[in-house]
């Protein structure tokens, strides 16, 4: 399952319009140090620190990776652990617990400042810089904020999720809430899941949109209702799509079941498709399976294979994925290539997608794309060739300029605009964005 966040080419602001995640396979990977190189303005200083006095944590943990899972019914796990030593040096997940050993805070950060999610650094449930616990009897409930301390929204509009549990503490429901306390769909259409628990400690999954329908998982994978038996790392070994008497049910690309395997590290390993018959089959990325490679603390390679075991073209248009990054765990280069290594165009045309970061590794700056030559190209569905962030100071995007190969300002072929302006309240909550074409930005 690749992960979800390489599935969009396009970086993730954190911001009060739009803080969702996006991350594709794995994904990737994430303290408080004084001799840390990784500074704050003022601003971002004051503000957020009341809400970082206000946390009683009883013990932290640090990890160097968000590992990847199906489902919220696990809404916070880290893989790769780390000391609070090496967290002041990179990328990482902080969970705080309290005394009686819940969770009640998780943190995003680079050093000891909070990290945004954006090029390639994010994940399917774990949504912002930094997300408060709150329990109350069976209830718990996640309030999401940004570097600055402003609460904000995640996955398009959802403000707040509340998970509804059983007398054994078991998460039976989940429901997302806007500021006003009405029932919202997350990004991927879902209004409420509802979870069972069967006598042999497998979990039914179902997620229901506003109008009480069934709604697939993550649209693409079209599993309308799945059995989830867990492993002994806590994590869902197993996801199998049943019908409405629990039975082994094929979807509509014959798949039925996805198995899922964790290194001693709990990082992703790999995964495997299977019909309803438990033959090896092909999944909705067109393989049967994928199995990761990782480096150090970060992931190096995603190598895709068919029924036979051989190497299969992703729907990227790849049969592996080759990932560089720098010494904080963010992605600097994406590449597509053959099984063999050598590079290869994929479906949007381009071979490799570069990043660059600022010096202190916080902000992404620029991603562009290049073709298998190394050549840049124009991005296949958005049909420019760079996406430029302009920012100010305290890292607040000011602007994002699409260009093309002669660095000029190009439309997106998919919205028709060439320039965004980020307008802020006095707070850095991100008020309104103003989208310029090519031609009004020249006039």
């Amino acid at each position: 399952m690749t992960i979800n966040l390489y599935s969009s080419f396009k970086p993730i602001l954190c911001s009060a319009r739009n803080v969702t995640i996006f991350s594709m396979v794995g994904i990737l990977s994430f303290l408080l140090s004084t001799t840390t190189c990784f500074g704050q303005s003022k601003t971002e200083l004051s503000s957020i620190k009341d809400i970082r006095q206000s946390i009683k944590a009883y013990r932290s943990e640090y990890y160097a990776v968000l590992p990847f899972w199906e489902s919220p019914y696990l809404p916070f796990a880290g893989a790769d652990a780390i000391t609070s030593e090496h967290a002041a040096t990179r990328i990482h997940l902080q969970l705080d617990y309290d005394s009686l050993g819940r969770i009640i805070a998780s943190h995003v950060k680079i050093g000891s400042a909070y990290k945004e999610f954006e090029g390639r650094f994010g994940h399917l449930y774990i949504n912002a810089p930094l997300t408060l616990v709150a329990y109350n009897d069976n209830q718990e409930t996640h309030s999401f904020f940004d570097r600055f301390g402003n609460q904000i929204k995640v996955q398009d509009d959802v403000y707040k999720k509340v998970y509804y549990k059983d007398d054994l503490n078991r998460n039976i429901r989940l429901s997302f809430f806007d500021e006003d306390d009405n029932t919202v769909n997350d990004v991927f259409g879902v209004q409420e899941y509802t979870w069972t628990h069967l006598p042999d400690g497998s979990v039914i999954e179902e997620r229901f949109d506003s109008d009480g329908k069934l709604v697939p998982l993550r649209r693409d994978f079209q599993l309308l209702r799945t059995k989830m038996i867990f492993g002994s790392s806590g994590f869902f070994g197993l996801l199998i799509n049943v019908d409405s008497v629990f039975n082994t049910l094929a979807g509509p690309n014959q798949a039925a079941a996805f198995r899922y395997y964790y290194d001693t590290k709990n990082r992703f390993k790999r995964w495997e498709v299977f019909d309803q018959y438990w033959n090896s089959a092909i999944g909705p990325s067109n393989t049967a399976g994928e199995y990761n490679l990782h480096a150090r603390h970060d992931l190096l390679d995603i190598v895709f294979f068919n029924p036979q075991g051989e190497p299969a073209l992703h729907w990227s248009g790849a049969e592996r994925w080759h990932l560089e990054v720098d010494d904080y765990g963010n992605i600097t280069t994406l590449s597509f290539q053959k099984n063999d290594g050598t590079l290869m165009n994929g479906s949007r045309g381009y071979a490799v997608a570069s990043y660059i970061w600022s010096e202190d590794g916080r902000f992404l700056q620029s991603q562009s794309f290049f073709d298998s030559s190394g050549e840049p190209i124009l991005h296949g569905d958005l049909g420019v060739h760079e996406i430029l962030y302009l920012r100010k100071e305290n890292g607040v995007i000011e602007e994002i300029k699409h260009l093309d190969t002669s660095q000029e300002l190009k439309n997106r072929r998919d919205t028709g605009v060439a320039r965004i302006v980020y307008e802020y309240d006095a707070n850095w909550l991100l008020k309104e964005t103003h989208d310029f074409s090519a031609k009004e930005s020249n006039l």
